[in-house]
């Protein structure tokens, strides 16, 4: 019975990323509540099942350690930030959207434990192997739809490929970094398993040749540097490396000269196609943005301690200046093309401490399975492309996809290890001494 429920669950955590992608699209095609609402649905059927289950069993042991609180607070101050932004009459929040959107920022952390849960006593589960599943199976589907002639309906260029079901095109390349850092892992034993070999290699290939087409310099040197330190096995003996993510951003601005003179080499130039002084050394105007950040925490701090709530700059008309330039009547679309400052301006000191303690031991978990060589050694790779992209994309903030991902990687943070009474395994499979 319990491998039969663990089968259940662990399917819809895999259709949960397809349909997370679904939604998104459907949210601006169709009706934008209804469209979050079936991005969540796989999670949410997750949710349901073990109500009920518990409902017919009884209630379930308390397995979960003291750093499960840290992350269900962050859930609730970032959806708490939409119904800031809702009371301040933020344009185009209305009490369903508001009430919707809530419910997709909490459902996703809180499935993903259920199925640790269910999946204590299975042998046969390999959480890094659900989730790859789950973003090839996205990305497979993204695919087909732009071959199918569906094109993204919030960001995209004329020109490079537009996956439709992400919340933007930069989503593409984030998400296929991931993947290939984590089929790094996977991409072995030719000759006893060639048909998975060459079926994997064939996705690292679609992968790398999408990424390219994307043309996002900021991830591609990411996902270059973090290629890198894995394939010199230098990830798990670098000291300090979650210290060094903290500074990105700065490293990035003071550094930016170099960084041109590394993007204007042949190699670079021939991939890129768009490297000039200008727009390599603002990051494409990023750092007028980040400029105006610090501004406002030099000389103004309004919300700095709770936040100002969702897109919590145009409550300070921080970026009112953009609006110009870019010719709009009002800067309310406009985000701040990083995580960490967009917390810090929506959810406030208080929500940025909380999520540095999930990006922590969520590095210091995955890094001892890694050193371990235990199966959910792929999953650091993931949580080391995602420590330090958080720094200057928005990537993992809010609806994108990169917020769900980085508390399904927690959600094994926070299972006590007491209660897990499967074997623990080695990546190839054989159980550890």
């Amino acid at each position: 019975m319990l491998i039969r429920k663990t089968s259940i669950v662990n399917a819809l955590f895999v259709l949960a990323f397809p349909l997370y992608g679904l939604g998104n699209y459907l949210s601006f095609r169709l009706n934008f509540s209804a469209g979050i609402i079936i991005s969540v649905s796989a999670f949410l059927a997750i949710l349901l099942f073990f109500v009920l289950d518990r409902l017919y069993q009884g209630p379930v042991e308390r397995v979960l350690n003291r750093k499960f609180t840290i992350g269900f607070l962050f859930t609730l101050s970032i959806a708490w930030s939409m119904w800031v932004a809702y009371l301040k009459h933020f344009p185009g929040l209305n009490l369903v959207n508001t009430a919707s959107t809530s419910v997709m920022l909490i459902v996703p952390f809180l499935a993903s434990v259920v199925v640790h849960v269910y999946n204590r006593a299975n042998d046969g589960f390999d959480f890094a192997w659900l989730v790859l599943k789950g973003l090839l199976l996205l990305i497979a589907i993204n695919l087909v739809g732009y071959a199918a002639g569906f094109r993204n309906l919030i960001h995209g260029f004329s020109g490079r490929i537009n996956i439709p079901f992400a919340m933007g095109i930069y989503d593409a390349s984030h998400l296929m970094s991931i993947i290939n850092l984590m089929l790094l892992f996977y991409m072995k034993d030719f000759m006893k398993r060639p048909g998975r070999f060459l079926l994997l290699l064939a996705f690292f290939v679609v992968n790398l040749a999408v990424m390219l087409n994307v043309n996002s310099r900021l991830s591609l040197m990411i996902y270059l540097a973090v290629t890198v330190l894995f394939l010199t096995r230098s990830a798990g003996r670098i000291k300090g490396l979650y210290t060094i993510s903290l500074f990105t951003m700065p490293l990035l601005m003071n550094f930016a000269l170099l960084v041109y003179k590394i993007l204007s080499l042949p190699v670079f130039t021939a991939l890129l196609q768009r490297v000039t002084k200008e727009d390599v050394t603002t990051f494409n105007g990023r750092t007028y943005i980040w400029n105006a950040v610090a501004d406002w925490v030099w000389d103004d701090r309004r919300g700095i301690i709770f936040g100002n709530g969702y897109r919590g700059q145009y409550q300070v008309r921080l970026l009112d200046f953009l609006a110009v330039l870019w010719n709009e009547k009002h800067s309310y679309n406009f985000h701040l093309h990083s995580t960490f400052l967009e917390i810090l301006m929506d959810q406030g000191i208080v929500g940025l401490i909380l999520f540095y303690m999930v990006i922590w031991y969520t590095y210091s978990f995955y890094r001892r399975k890694y050193v371990d060589g235990a199966l959910e050694s792929p999953l650091f790779a993931a949580a080391v492309y995602l420590m330090f992209i958080w720094q200057i994309d928005i990537f993992c903030s809010g609806m994108d996809i990169g917020n769900p991902l980085v508390f399904i990687l927690f959600s094994m943070v926070v299972i006590n290890e007491r209660f897990i009474t499967r074997k623990p395994r080695l990546l190839g499979g054989a159980v550890m001494a």
